[in-house]
Protein backbone atom coordinates (compact mmCIF):
# COMPACT_ATOMS: atom_id res chain seq x y z
CA UNK A 1 0.00 0.00 0.00
CA UNK A 2 1.45 3.50 -0.82
CA UNK A 3 1.85 6.56 1.27
CA UNK A 4 -1.08 8.19 -0.75
CA UNK A 5 -3.13 4.85 0.12
CA UNK A 6 -2.67 5.20 3.60
CA UNK A 7 -3.84 8.58 3.90
CA UNK A 8 -6.78 7.75 2.03
CA UNK A 9 -7.30 4.96 4.63
CA UNK A 10 -7.02 6.75 7.28
CA UNK A 11 -9.45 9.84 6.18
CA UNK A 12 -12.38 7.11 5.63
CA UNK A 13 -11.93 5.62 9.31
CA UNK A 14 -11.81 8.61 10.96
CA UNK A 15 -15.00 10.02 9.05
CA UNK A 16 -16.71 7.00 10.08
CA UNK A 17 -15.72 7.19 13.30
CA UNK A 18 -17.44 11.03 13.52
CA UNK A 19 -20.50 10.50 11.15
CA UNK A 20 -21.63 7.25 12.31
CA UNK A 21 -22.66 6.27 16.37
CA UNK A 22 -20.36 3.92 17.89
CA UNK A 23 -22.48 1.05 19.38
CA UNK A 24 -21.84 0.20 22.75
CA UNK A 25 -23.65 -2.98 24.26
CA UNK A 26 -24.32 -3.09 27.89
CA UNK A 27 -23.04 -5.70 30.17
CA UNK A 28 -25.83 -7.94 31.48
CA UNK A 29 -24.36 -8.19 34.82
CA UNK A 30 -26.50 -10.07 37.45
CA UNK A 31 -24.98 -8.16 40.15
CA UNK A 32 -26.11 -4.50 38.52
CA UNK A 33 -29.51 -6.41 38.53
CA UNK A 34 -29.50 -7.41 42.26
CA UNK A 35 -28.45 -4.40 43.77
CA UNK A 36 -30.92 -2.06 41.85
CA UNK A 37 -33.85 -4.41 43.05
CA UNK A 38 -32.50 -5.67 46.67
CA UNK A 39 -30.19 -2.94 47.77
CA UNK A 40 -28.38 -4.46 50.71
CA UNK A 41 -25.77 -7.24 50.15
CA UNK A 42 -24.29 -8.81 53.08
CA UNK A 43 -21.12 -9.88 52.69
CA UNK A 44 -20.45 -12.01 55.63
CA UNK A 45 -23.37 -14.58 54.45
CA UNK A 46 -22.43 -13.66 50.66
CA UNK A 47 -26.40 -12.61 49.87
CA UNK A 48 -28.53 -10.01 49.29
CA UNK A 49 -31.44 -9.16 52.30
CA UNK A 50 -34.47 -8.59 51.80
CA UNK A 51 -37.80 -8.54 53.99
CA UNK A 52 -41.26 -10.30 52.82
CA UNK A 53 -44.18 -10.45 55.19
CA UNK A 54 -41.95 -8.87 58.10
CA UNK A 55 -39.33 -12.27 57.41
CA UNK A 56 -36.01 -11.42 56.72
CA UNK A 57 -34.10 -13.39 53.90
CA UNK A 58 -30.85 -13.99 52.92
CA UNK A 59 -30.86 -14.50 48.78
CA UNK A 60 -28.34 -15.81 46.84
CA UNK A 61 -28.08 -16.91 43.04
CA UNK A 62 -29.31 -20.49 41.99
CA UNK A 63 -28.58 -19.96 38.13
CA UNK A 64 -27.85 -17.25 35.55
CA UNK A 65 -28.03 -17.68 31.89
CA UNK A 66 -27.48 -16.04 29.05
CA UNK A 67 -29.53 -16.50 25.53
CA UNK A 68 -29.82 -15.03 22.08
CA UNK A 69 -33.11 -13.74 21.25
CA UNK A 70 -35.16 -12.72 18.61
CA UNK A 71 -35.08 -8.70 20.35
CA UNK A 72 -31.50 -9.20 21.70
CA UNK A 73 -29.17 -10.49 24.30
CA UNK A 74 -31.41 -11.63 27.77
CA UNK A 75 -30.26 -12.61 31.13
CA UNK A 76 -31.93 -15.26 33.21
CA UNK A 77 -31.68 -14.93 37.15
CA UNK A 78 -33.25 -17.36 39.38
CA UNK A 79 -32.66 -16.30 43.02
CA UNK A 80 -33.16 -18.78 46.00
CA UNK A 81 -33.71 -17.21 49.18
CA UNK A 82 -33.49 -18.80 53.27
CA UNK A 83 -35.02 -17.09 55.91
CA UNK A 84 -32.96 -15.80 58.74
CA UNK A 85 -32.88 -13.58 61.86
CA UNK A 86 -31.08 -10.20 61.98
CA UNK A 87 -27.79 -11.15 62.56
CA UNK A 88 -28.23 -13.13 59.09
CA UNK A 89 -28.40 -16.41 60.48
CA UNK A 90 -30.96 -19.20 59.51
CA UNK A 91 -34.40 -19.31 61.71
CA UNK A 92 -36.99 -20.75 59.84
CA UNK A 93 -39.61 -23.14 61.19
CA UNK A 94 -41.96 -25.69 59.63
CA UNK A 95 -44.34 -22.99 58.90
CA UNK A 96 -41.78 -20.67 57.52
CA UNK A 97 -41.79 -21.06 53.52
CA UNK A 98 -38.67 -19.49 51.50
CA UNK A 99 -38.17 -17.42 49.13
CA UNK A 100 -37.59 -17.34 44.87
CA UNK A 101 -36.67 -14.43 42.71
CA UNK A 102 -36.87 -14.62 39.35
CA UNK A 103 -35.59 -11.95 36.64
CA UNK A 104 -35.49 -11.37 32.82
CA UNK A 105 -33.12 -8.28 31.88
CA UNK A 106 -32.90 -7.67 28.30
CA UNK A 107 -30.43 -4.93 26.37
CA UNK A 108 -32.10 -1.96 24.99
CA UNK A 109 -30.68 0.86 24.01
CA UNK A 110 -27.27 -0.23 24.85
CA UNK A 111 -28.78 -0.28 28.76
CA UNK A 112 -29.87 -3.26 30.48
CA UNK A 113 -33.51 -3.40 31.29
CA UNK A 114 -35.85 -5.88 33.26
CA UNK A 115 -38.80 -6.32 31.14
CA UNK A 116 -39.96 -9.41 33.31
CA UNK A 117 -39.79 -10.13 37.51
CA UNK A 118 -40.77 -11.38 40.79
CA UNK A 119 -39.03 -10.80 43.50
CA UNK A 120 -40.66 -12.11 46.17
CA UNK A 121 -42.06 -15.62 45.04
CA UNK A 122 -43.05 -17.68 48.73
CA UNK A 123 -41.92 -21.31 48.03
CA UNK A 124 -40.12 -23.99 50.24
CA UNK A 125 -40.26 -25.02 53.21
CA UNK A 126 -38.99 -25.21 56.85
CA UNK A 127 -37.32 -21.31 55.89
CA UNK A 128 -35.53 -22.39 52.51
CA UNK A 129 -36.54 -22.30 49.02
CA UNK A 130 -36.09 -25.18 46.56
CA UNK A 131 -33.00 -24.90 44.12
CA UNK A 132 -31.35 -26.34 41.51
CA UNK A 133 -33.41 -24.71 38.85
CA UNK A 134 -33.61 -25.77 35.16
CA UNK A 135 -34.41 -23.51 32.69
CA UNK A 136 -36.14 -24.38 29.99
CA UNK A 137 -37.77 -23.25 26.59
CA UNK A 138 -41.39 -23.18 26.97
CA UNK A 139 -43.01 -22.02 23.80
CA UNK A 140 -42.08 -21.23 20.14
CA UNK A 141 -41.22 -17.26 20.36
CA UNK A 142 -38.50 -17.26 22.68
CA UNK A 143 -40.70 -18.13 25.47
CA UNK A 144 -38.53 -19.44 28.51
CA UNK A 145 -39.26 -20.64 32.39
CA UNK A 146 -37.45 -22.48 35.52
CA UNK A 147 -38.60 -25.74 36.39
CA UNK A 148 -38.10 -27.20 39.97
CA UNK A 149 -39.99 -29.62 42.15
CA UNK A 150 -41.33 -27.91 45.59
CA UNK A 151 -42.89 -29.73 48.66
CA UNK A 152 -42.15 -30.85 51.90
CA UNK A 153 -42.46 -33.52 54.24
CA UNK A 154 -44.35 -33.98 57.44
CA UNK A 155 -44.79 -36.86 59.59
CA UNK A 156 -44.20 -39.87 57.20
CA UNK A 157 -46.32 -38.09 54.19
CA UNK A 158 -44.28 -36.74 51.47
CA UNK A 159 -45.61 -34.13 49.17
CA UNK A 160 -44.06 -32.93 46.13
CA UNK A 161 -45.62 -30.76 43.39
CA UNK A 162 -43.78 -29.50 40.45
CA UNK A 163 -43.37 -25.62 39.59
CA UNK A 164 -42.62 -23.51 36.54
CA UNK A 165 -42.30 -20.11 36.59
CA UNK A 166 -42.54 -17.80 33.57
CA UNK A 167 -43.66 -14.14 32.08
CA UNK A 168 -46.95 -12.67 32.13
CA UNK A 169 -46.71 -9.84 30.97
CA UNK A 170 -44.15 -7.95 33.15
CA UNK A 171 -44.86 -10.20 35.86
CA UNK A 172 -43.44 -13.85 36.47
CA UNK A 173 -45.75 -16.60 38.26
CA UNK A 174 -46.69 -19.95 38.72
CA UNK A 175 -47.76 -21.70 35.72
CA UNK A 176 -47.99 -25.29 37.52
CA UNK A 177 -48.09 -25.85 40.95
CA UNK A 178 -49.76 -29.31 40.13
CA UNK A 179 -48.61 -32.30 42.42
CA UNK A 180 -46.28 -34.38 40.43
CA UNK A 181 -45.51 -36.66 43.90
CA UNK A 182 -46.66 -38.64 46.93
CA UNK A 183 -45.30 -40.88 49.28
CA UNK A 184 -47.08 -42.08 52.85
CA UNK A 185 -44.35 -44.78 53.28
CA UNK A 186 -42.96 -43.09 55.89
CA UNK A 187 -45.86 -43.33 58.05
CA UNK A 188 -47.64 -46.72 56.59
CA UNK A 189 -47.36 -49.73 59.00
CA UNK A 190 -48.63 -52.14 55.95
CA UNK A 191 -48.16 -53.27 52.90
CA UNK A 192 -50.87 -51.34 51.24
CA UNK A 193 -48.05 -48.51 50.74
CA UNK A 194 -48.20 -45.94 48.31
CA UNK A 195 -45.59 -43.89 46.28
CA UNK A 196 -46.31 -41.97 42.83
CA UNK A 197 -44.16 -40.05 41.10
CA UNK A 198 -43.89 -38.41 37.82
CA UNK A 199 -41.17 -37.84 34.96
CA UNK A 200 -42.30 -34.51 33.22
CA UNK A 201 -40.87 -33.47 29.89
CA UNK A 202 -42.01 -30.00 27.95
CA UNK A 203 -43.33 -31.48 24.24
CA UNK A 204 -41.43 -29.30 22.06
CA UNK A 205 -42.75 -30.84 18.85
CA UNK A 206 -46.45 -28.66 19.11
CA UNK A 207 -44.94 -26.09 17.32
CA UNK A 208 -48.78 -24.73 16.58
CA UNK A 209 -49.09 -24.02 20.49
CA UNK A 210 -48.29 -20.62 21.94
CA UNK A 211 -47.45 -22.60 24.96
CA UNK A 212 -46.07 -25.93 24.82
CA UNK A 213 -48.10 -29.01 26.80
CA UNK A 214 -46.38 -30.87 29.02
CA UNK A 215 -45.71 -34.98 28.72
CA UNK A 216 -46.12 -36.30 32.20
CA UNK A 217 -45.21 -39.91 32.64
CA UNK A 218 -47.06 -41.76 36.27
CA UNK A 219 -45.32 -44.12 37.97
CA UNK A 220 -45.00 -46.17 41.49
CA UNK A 221 -47.56 -47.97 43.18
CA UNK A 222 -51.10 -46.93 44.59
CA UNK A 223 -51.91 -48.20 48.48
CA UNK A 224 -49.60 -51.59 47.24
CA UNK A 225 -51.08 -52.05 43.47
CA UNK A 226 -48.37 -51.40 41.40
CA UNK A 227 -49.34 -48.65 38.60
CA UNK A 228 -48.98 -49.36 34.92
CA UNK A 229 -46.30 -46.34 34.22
CA UNK A 230 -48.71 -43.77 31.58
CA UNK A 231 -48.21 -40.77 29.98
CA UNK A 232 -50.15 -38.11 30.33
CA UNK A 233 -50.51 -34.57 27.97
CA UNK A 234 -51.33 -31.43 30.05
CA UNK A 235 -52.35 -28.66 27.75
CA UNK A 236 -52.10 -24.86 28.38
CA UNK A 237 -54.72 -22.91 29.23
CA UNK A 238 -54.21 -19.13 27.76
CA UNK A 239 -56.63 -17.91 29.59
CA UNK A 240 -55.87 -18.98 32.58
CA UNK A 241 -52.43 -19.25 31.75
CA UNK A 242 -51.71 -22.19 33.52
CA UNK A 243 -51.06 -25.72 32.85
CA UNK A 244 -54.49 -27.73 33.11
CA UNK A 245 -54.30 -30.77 35.27
CA UNK A 246 -56.81 -33.64 33.08
CA UNK A 247 -59.99 -34.57 34.52
CA UNK A 248 -58.63 -38.57 35.22
CA UNK A 249 -55.24 -37.12 36.21
CA UNK A 250 -54.15 -40.11 39.27
CA UNK A 251 -52.76 -37.58 41.10
CA UNK A 252 -55.15 -35.43 41.87
CA UNK A 253 -56.43 -35.44 45.61
CA UNK A 254 -53.25 -36.82 46.80
CA UNK A 255 -52.65 -34.00 49.37
CA UNK A 256 -56.10 -34.59 50.55
CA UNK A 257 -54.66 -38.20 52.00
Amino acid sequence: MSFFDKKILILVLMTASCCFPILVHAELSPKKVLDSVYREYDKKHSCWLTLNDEQRYCMKIDRTDKIASDTGPRLYVLMAGEAVDDQGEPNGGHATSGLVGAFIVEERHGQPEIIASNPNIQMGSFGSAPTGWKLIKLGPSDYWGWQNTDGFTGQGYTYSYCSILAPYGKKIRELAGFPEGFSDEGACITKRCTSIDSKIEVDSTRNNEKVFPLRVTVTGKDKGRKLVPKTWTLLFDTTKWSYVEPKTWPLTGLTDR
